[in-house]
């Protein structure tokens, strides 16, 4: 009777475990279930917040007042899309651009919203999941190393030696995320591979396009133009993938 006893708790308590073990497993890959989980690639979608201004007639006359922009250290980015504005910065959150925003006499300004796709990876194969994750970190690397040197640039924290410094160091790094990119997916033909081949080599070539040969300023402004490209840039690539 004993060793019946012992066997029915034993049984017991294997059920529940099992049971447990289900329960867990359920909560754990809900939302998609088990494939949605191993075939995950982690970009969430992202917005990107900017002072901008607009009510130009014409991109000449943007062109014109985006040069006394640039002048005081703004990006001074003409955009001609549904309308033609002037954009002055982008800034990480919401709160940041309204905290600028609010410091600046020019009641014209406003803030531009950037919402950028976390795209879909349903094409993704598994061997290239861990490529692809790795390669798309280049934006958030570059974009919060760009926004650091022109930040403390505009407040006279760095020199312009310093801050060129920490570009050349930037572009090393998006150098390797490139190099390593390009050898783990070298026998691959896909569009969208090709695609985050481009935005590498576009990035490279923003932080090439800064110009360090002038005032702080104008050291400011090149890396806030270029930062405004590379959230474009951005854009266009998780819209495609």
């Amino acid at each position: 009777m004993r060793k019946m006893a012992k066997d029915n708790i034993i049984v017991v308590c294997t059920i529940v475990l099992c049971f447990m073990i289900t329960l867990a497993l359920c909560l754990s890959f809900s939302e998609g279930g088990l494939l949605k989980v191993f075939n995950k690639v982690e970009s969430e979608s992202q917005t990107v917040w900017g002072i901008a201004c607009g009510g130009y007639s014409t991109v000449a006359l943007a062109r014109q007042s985006a040069e006394m922009i640039r002048s005081r250290g703004g990006a001074g980015y003409v955009e001609s899309g549904d309308k033609i504005e002037i954009v002055y910065a982008v800034y990480k959150s919401e709160d940041e651009a309204n905290a600028v925003l609010a410091k600046l006499s020019d009641k014209s300004l406003y803030i531009k919203k950037y919402d950028i796709a976390k795209g879909s990876f349903k094409w993704c194969k598994d061997e290239m999941k861990s490529a692809v994750e790795s390669a798309l970190g280049y934006f958030q690397i570059a974009f919060d190393k760009m926004f650091e040197c022109s930040d403390s640039l505009n407040a006279g924290s760095i020199g312009i030696d310093d801050a060129k410094t920490e570009i050349k160091v930037l572009y090393t790094q998006i150098e390797d995320i490139k190099s390593a990119f390009y050898q783990n997916v070298a026998n691959s033909n896909d569009e969208r591979i090709t695609q985050i081949k481009l935005g590498l080599v576009t990035t490279l070539a923003l932080l090439d396009n800064i110009d360090f040969s002038k005032s702080a300023a104008s050291v400011t402004s090149s890396i806030r133009y270029q930062l405004v490209q590379l959230v474009l840039c951005r854009q266009a690539l998780m819209n495609d993938l």
